[in-house]
């Protein structure tokens, strides 16, 4: 007797460890966004910290398949990243400089993780509206923080008075160029910008003041940051939101065109060219044509593997010396797309445009849903992701801060994942919750 009840304590306490550890990996799984996030916040401000946010990352991967059966949500874009995924190794192999390279690898690994992260826990739509304003939240607090660690560049146009640059001061050893602080604003003001254009009524009064905030703060930073390329992401921006918004509003893109030819013809085709090409590194257009036939060299002549990421200053000096830029003043190609190419090969290349086309046909996708439910919160999510393209492509013809080399490079993949993430709850559940009741109806049990 007393051995079956010492078996029976036994396995009742193995019952009960095992449904405390089952409770504690499904605890971990169902918070992985925010543990996920917090690694990589780290890594953003300690490079260092890098290699730890990835190991974090990954260990969900498993934990996922623990506590849900599956290791991830399949994706429109897994084949695209997988391609990608393999380019890394390979770029570690090609680089003349391991120490430069690796920390890029794991930055773009980090960003990777970070996508699926984001995909894999936003899997409903009080989720989703969370990480949502989210991006909100994160753009202000990048504007608030550009103010006392940004290194601005006074002297750059005349469109900003020099005075107001006198009321700010870095508190930061390690500051951020204005052009790095502008290209990651531009592709989070558009989802702010857009829930405060399609879905004003359906937010709170809270909610419309946070917003207004978040959008006031980032375009006045925005603003000061000089950056051309920004600046043109913003009107691209402007002008599409306007054509999704209203009917009418296609109109501005041939009154913006016509805006455009006016200029040219008041200031003239050289003057313009070299206002919008000339930066605190680049000045002017001769130099710009310069580093980017430079990165064409390269792409010829490393066009499957690409030089390794973050190496394109070292190799230019070396094997491709500029004549009118100082040696070591050109870190980057100027241009998102070269950049990509440069660092990872045409395959490289091809694999970052096909996940780049398809979170715009996610985006697009959405924004449709939305539309034909008349749901403005739905419109405003596939305009906001839509414009966030938009402004990246527009920003990425003459910069290329969104990628690998800058700390905050996964805030792409954040933004990205979101965009899938509405996809799939918004579109691709909706879909097949609609197919179900279909065939429900025409064939009642």
């Amino acid at each position: 007797m007393l051995r079956v009840l010492s078996k029976g304590l036994a396995i009742t306490n193995q019952e009960s460890l095992s449904g405390k550890l089952d409770a504690g990996i499904t605890f971990l799984a169902q918070n992985e966004i925010w543990m996920v996030g917090a690694g990589l916040a780290a890594s953003v401000a300690f490079t260092r910290l890098l290699p730890a946010a990835v190991g974090i990352a990954l260990l969900f991967w498993p934990l996922r398949r623990l506590a849900f059966g599956r290791f991830g949500r399949r994706t429109p874009l897994d084949w695209g990243v997988g391609l990608l995924a393999i380019m890394l190794p390979v770029t570690l192999w090609a680089t003349p400089l391991p120490g430069t390279t690796l920390p890029q690898v794991l930055r773009l690994g980090s960003g990777i993780l970070f996508f699926y992260a984001v995909v894999n826990w936003a899997g409903d739509g009080r989720r989703l509206r969370r990480l949502v304003l989210g991006t909100a939240l994160v753009g202000m607090v990048l504007a608030l923080i550009a103010t006392v660690s940004v290194d601005w560049f006074v002297n750059k146009s005349a469109f900003v008075p020099a005075a107001l640059y006198a009321h700010f001061t870095t508190l930061f050893a390690d500051t951020i160029h204005p052009n790095v602080m502008a290209g990651y604003l531009v592709i989070l003001l558009p989802v702010t910008a857009a829930l405060l254009l399609f879905a004003w009524g359906q937010l709170r009064l809270g909610l419309r003041l946070g917003l207004s905030l978040a959008f006031l703060l980032m375009l006045s930073i925005l603003i000061l940051t000089k950056s051309r390329g920004a600046w043109m992401g913003f009107g691209a921006l402007v002008l599409l939101l306007a054509a999704l918004r209203w009917r009418s509003g296609w109109l501005l893109l041939p009154a913006g065109l016509l805006a455009g030819i006016a200029v040219l013809a008041l200031v003239g085709v050289g003057p313009t060219l070299e206002a919008l090409a000339t930066s605190s590194e680049v000045s002017g257009v001769a130099v710009r044509e310069e580093i980017w036939s430079r990165a064409i060299y390269m792409i010829q002549e490393f066009s499957v593997t690409g030089i390794g990421m973050g190496t394109y200053g070292n190799l230019a000096d070396a094997l491709y010396p500029f004549l009118l830029a100082a040696p070591g003043s050109v870190p980057h190609a100027h241009n998102l797309f070269l950049q990509v190419a440069v660092d990872l090969g045409i395959p490289g290349l091809i694999a970052w445009l096909s996940i780049f086309g398809l979170v715009t046909g996610c985006a697009w996708q959405v924004f449709r849903r939305g539309r034909s439910l008349q749901d403005p919160w739905l419109m405003a999510l596939g305009a906001g992701f839509l414009g966030s393209q938009l402004a990246m492509a527009v920003h990425g013809l003459t910069d290329a801060v969104t990628w690998g080399m800058v700390r905050p490079a996964p805030l792409v993949w954040g933004l990205w994942g979101l965009a899938v993430a509405c996809w799939n709850v918004y579109v691709c559940q909706a879909g097949e919750a609609n197919k179900q009741e279909e065939a429900y109806l025409e064939n009642p049990p």
